[in-house]
């Protein structure tokens, strides 16, 4: 499947995901809200990652390279409990765009990190990213 229409999917279910969490936000205590959030989730994954590859259980889950998931994960899940805090607190159209600004930490991350090129195309585009997301969190 063509790259594209994944980020298309990606873009559409994360922003959905988002909207609904809001929805949710002033009818149920966070940690309720990001209970269900994550049993849905883990299920979802979980189920997928078994079905699509069964030998997974088997070998793989042992490999010292899962020490970088497995703290991907929890740096994820600090930031999933302190975005389902923030989530009753804020408007969503200035604290989903300010939340965006994930995408900063991680180009620059992945240029200082792994060497990546630095041209203009990628400053360029970061630069009207990060603008873009102050613009909506005013």
């Amino acid at each position: 499947m063509d790259w594209r229409i994944l980020v298309l999917v990606t873009v559409l279910c994360w922003g959905g995901y988002n909207v609904l969490l809001k929805a949710a936000a002033g009818r149920l205590v966070w940690q309720t809200s990001m209970l269900w959030f994550v049993i849905g989730y883990a299920a979802l994954v979980a189920g997928y990652c078994i079905i699509s590859n069964p030998s997974l259980l088997k070998d793989r889950l042992t490999q010292p390279a899962a020490f970088w998931p497995l703290l991907a994960g929890l740096l994820c899940g600090i930031g999933a409990i302190t975005f389902f805090k923030a989530l009753p607190l804020a408007p969503g159209s200035i604290l989903m765009p300010l939340v965006g600004l994930y995408v900063l930490v991680s180009a620059v991350g992945c240029l200082l990190l792994f060497g990546e090129p630095l041209t203009w195309r990628v400053g360029i585009g970061t630069g009207c990213a990060v603008t873009a997301v102050i613009l909506l969190g005013q």
